[in-house]
């Protein structure tokens, strides 16, 4: 019986074979997000971002692929080649619709999509953070007051007695 590698690579297309990425620093001024908004307005370039590391996809053919788009220098492929495997194939992410890992963008617009969807969660969890600051200050002053309340009450109680 073959092994799931085998029944995979048997249906491979090479489209891991038809691009090469290249990671960039994640944008942090406006002169960096202009170079992404740049990268973005050329043909056929796209941007990945994958677990907090940014890539640019360049489509480009393997010189090593045939006709059929299988390896010609399979045994001797490079180290990154040799990564690839049936757990990150482009072809079952892509026609499969396995769960993937990344977020891809082809364009300058949406690019400012998933900038101001980035602002939106950043603005939610902060004021979800102030809010749980808030509470927490306020459980913390009702504490300190039941405190000093029951500081006076024992001080009472001792004059008292």
């Amino acid at each position: 019986m073959e092994s799931t590698q085998e029944n995979l690579c048997d249906r491979c297309t090479g489209l891991c074979c038809k691009y090469i990425t290249l990671e960039i620093d994640k944008p942090t001024t406006k002169r960096n997000h202009d170079d992404v908004r740049w990268y973005l307005l050329h043909e056929g370039i796209t941007l990945l971002i994958e677990k907090g590391r940014w890539l640019i996809k360049v489509p480009t053919v393997c010189t090593a692929l045939d006709k059929k788009g299988r390896c010609t220098i399979y045994e001797a492929r490079p180290k990154t080649c040799r990564e690839y495997s049936t757990e990150n194939c482009d072809f079952y992410t892509e026609y499969e619709n396995w769960e993937t890992e990344y977020i891809e963008v082809e364009t300058p617009e949406e690019y400012e999509k998933y900038l101001e969807s980035r602002k939106r969660k950043k603005k939610a969890k902060a004021a979800k953070a102030s809010k749980s600051a808030k509470s927490a200050k306020a459980d913390k002053s009702k504490k300190s007051a039941k405190s000093a309340k029951s500081a006076k009450a024992k001080k009472k109680a001792k004059k008292k007695s």
